[in-house]
């Protein structure tokens, strides 16, 4: 018997050194899938010390890693690493140990290709006031909605010395459930900050907002069929929503935006840009009373309206502005030598105008303030309407959504 268990395991080592020699396509096949597999977010090495040319900043290792897939620089693919600092992974363009000079000029020539108008350098063990004593640091010359300035708030806590996989949440009790909202853009394949919205399908009632790309213990809705609409409605992007049951998610009809994994059940978004004729609405940006100077609040609202407007050169939008009503009243703007656009000082102008007027510099504040971060103003028209489209009457419980600012997509 074991003689004849020899002779068979022989046997097949001639057959497989056979399909080898013969379809030497077979081996290359397997061996390609064997290391898809083995790229996944546990190997991403860390970065050492030095500068690296960051083009995109994730929470999610996989998403990095698709990211870098299909992106080519210079005919090379650009490399990833995980910072043990935040545990954030980071896919980098160039790196240097301490050529501050280098790391500039890449920077620079990176910025001028408008699929990367967002790199910055990532200093690793590296403090620049070691390199220019006499220099602070500078700020980036765009805020980036990939940058982890934004998503400083959502960083991933992690345990670095094992370099493993941040562990899913405790399972409280069987009525919570483990998930994760994966969104990124289908344009670039990076990931988008912002909330997505929880509802309870049955009473079609919303139960909380979650933010993206972060794992979040969702506890089931008080229905028979346990069903959820998870609702991604974030501002530059088409609406999407998927509906399944949070306690059998597989069940549900596109199960391909669903992924269980290690006790992490995964909802995947690519959101769309918006298209020609399209009309969002800022509802996330807010004015100072009787004012055209915004709220610091507004500033990644306005963000993401920057980033669609890098993304693609060739969009041009009108920016509307809208108030409650038509009475006129005092307006505060800024001076033209003035870009304190996120507070009310004593250097601001005083008038009295019309409601269109108040509406339209609004729109014009806007404006300018994309022009200040370098989108040139011929991309951009003006149209203050007043109270003449609200949404609600002007003394309703909803009436403050009159106030708002819209975007209407011209070109692109």
């Amino acid at each position: 018997m074991k003689n004849l268990r020899k002779l068979q395991g022989i046997v097949l080592l001639f057959i497989l050194a056979f399909f080898v020699i013969r379809y030497p396509q077979f081996s290359s096949a397997k061996s390609g899938e064997i290391n898809n597999t083995m790229e996944n977010q546990q190997s991403i090495p860390y970065l050492e010390d030095g500068m690296y040319l960051i083009i995109g900043a994730f929470q999610i290792g996989d998403n990095a890693l698709q990211y870098s897939r299909k992106t080519s620089i210079k005919g090379k693919r650009p490399s990833v690493g995980r910072y043990k600092g935040n545990g954030l992974y980071y896919v980098y363009a160039y790196k240097t140990k301490d050529d501050l000079d280098y790391a500039r000029e890449k920077r620079t020539e990176l910025r001028r290709e408008n699929q990367f108008y967002d790199a910055w350098i990532l200093y690793v063990g590296i403090k620049l006031q070691d390199l220019l004593p006499n220099q602070v640091e500078e700020t980036p010359d765009v805020v980036a909605i990939n940058q982890p300035k934004e998503i400083a708030n959502e960083k991933l806590k992690v345990e670095d010395k094992a370099g493993s996989i941040p562990p899913p949440p405790v399972q409280q009790d069987e009525n919570l459930y483990n998930y994760r909202f994966n969104v990124v853009s289908a344009t670039t394949l990076k990931e988008v900050p912002g909330y997505v919205t929880i509802i309870d399908a049955s009473r079609d009632k919303a139960m909380k907002s979650v933010s993206t790309n972060q794992i979040h213990q969702l506890e089931a809705p008080n229905s028979q069929s346990k069903e959820i609409i998870a609702l991604c409605d974030i501002f530059g992007f088409v609406k999407e929503q998927v509906k399944f049951k949070i306690d059998d998610p597989m069940s549900s009809e596109d199960q391909s935006m669903i992924d269980e994994s290690g006790g992490i059940t995964t909802i995947k978004f690519q959101l769309a840009r918006h298209k020609v004729g399209d009309i969002l609405t800022m509802y996330n940006v807010y004015f100072y009373t009787n004012s055209a100077i915004m709220k610091p609040e507004s500033k990644f609202e306005l963000n993401s309206l920057l980033g669609m407007l890098k993304e693609n050169d060739k969009l041009e939008i009108r920016i509307h502005g809208h108030t409650n009503g038509n009475s006129p009243g005092k307006l505060i703007t800024l001076r033209e030598d003035d870009n304190n656009y996120f507070a009310v000082t004593p250097n601001n102008i005083e008038l009295t105008s019309s409601a269109k007027d108040l509406s339209k510099a609004r729109a014009e504040i806007i404006k300018r303030w994309l022009v200040d971060q370098g989108i040139d103003e011929k991309r951009m028209e003006l149209k203050g309407w007043g109270g003449k489209k609200m949404i609600y009457k002007k003394n309703d419980a909803m009436a403050g959504k009159n106030v708002r600012v819209e975007v209407e997509i011209l070109k692109g």
